[in-house]
Order: structure tokens, then sequence, then C-alpha cells
């Protein structure tokens, strides 16, 4: 009985868990679910769903500064500095494709936070008391969504980095030739 409870909050803890940690390893399909399973959602159901929804307004003051941070990047420094280099006659291939790329890796950032947010929604809004399948795999496609968004995020860092670095790069190049203005 004792190990009985312990396995059920387990299942419980790990499908509120699950979208904060990523995956389990293994995908378990919705219609694969035991009747422990099912049970173990339906008793932790208003848990799992507060859970859920601290995560919401979480995600979306993370989401709110990100967005806010890569904007005040681009409009503040990366595309004056387009701008500026394509006035003075010194354009930079690698500064202009990274600044295109920076655009469009922000677009699918917000487009996939937008699918993301959606999906949590909706699993939010499922009765997991009653619809314990439903819920799970609404749960596996949200955890999804989040990974995907998760790499987005990582994408447009990595441009930003690399962005940074061309950038140092082109200032040394510059160094010689600006040093007496």
């Amino acid at each position: 009985m004792v190990t009985k409870n312990i396995s059920k909050k387990l299942i419980a803890a790990s499908l509120a868990v699950s979208i904060f940690a990523g995956s389990f390893g293994f995908v378990v399909k919705a219609s694969a679910l035991s009747e422990e399973q099912n049970g173990a959602i339906s008793q932790n159901c208003a848990t799992t769903k507060q859970s859920l929804k601290q995560l919401q307004k979480t995600d979306a003051r993370t989401r709110s500064y990100l967005g806010s941070a890569y904007e005040s990047i681009l409009s503040n420094y990366i595309t004056p500095l387009d701008l500026r280099l394509i006035n003075t006659g010194q354009p930079n291939a690698s500064l202009t494709t990274l600044h295109s790329s920076i655009i469009d890796v922000r677009k699918d950032f917000v487009a996939k936070y937008t699918s993301y947010s959606q999906s949590l929604e909706e699993l939010i809004n499922i009765d997991c008391y009653n619809h314990q399948e439903e819920f799970y795999s609404k749960l596996v496609e949200t955890r999804e969504k989040r990974a995907e968004l998760s790499a987005a995020t990582t994408n447009i860092r990595n441009l930003f980095s690399e962005h940074l670095t061309d950038v140092r790069r082109l200032k040394n190049s510059l160094g010689g030739k600006n040093a007496g203005q």
C-alpha cells in the first residue's frame, strides 16, 4: 500500500515536473496509460494545474523580458552598426547576414512562443479529473513545444554571440586605421 502511494506520487510529480525538466527519456503514448497512471493524474490534478498556472505566469514574464531584450539589442546596437557601416562605405557582409539571421530567428522565437503558450493554455483547460489520457497527451505535446522554444532561444543567443565576435574582429581590423581619429 505504501509502495503504491509512493508510486502514484512519483507519477504525479513526474507529470508536474516534466514540463520543467524536459523529457523522461521515453514517450508513453496516451493510449498506453495504465489505470494507476490515470489515477495518479486524476488524484493530483489540482496540484498539477496549479503548477502549470505558475509556470504560465513565469513563462509570460520571461518571454516579455527576452522579447524586450532581443528588440533592444537589434534596434539599439545591431541595426545602427549595420547602417553606419553602410553609410561610411564599409559594409560587412558577415554582420549583415547575421543581422538578417537574428531577425529571422527572433520571428521564429515569437511564433514558437505563441504556439507553446496556446498549447499550455489548452493543457490547463483540460479536465484532468475525467480526461487523463487527453491531459497527458497534451502535456507531451506542450513539453515538445517548450523544447522547440528553448532551441529557438539558444539559436538567437548563439547568433548574438557570433555577432559580438564579428564586431570585435571588425574593431580589431579597424583599430590601426582609426587610431588617430
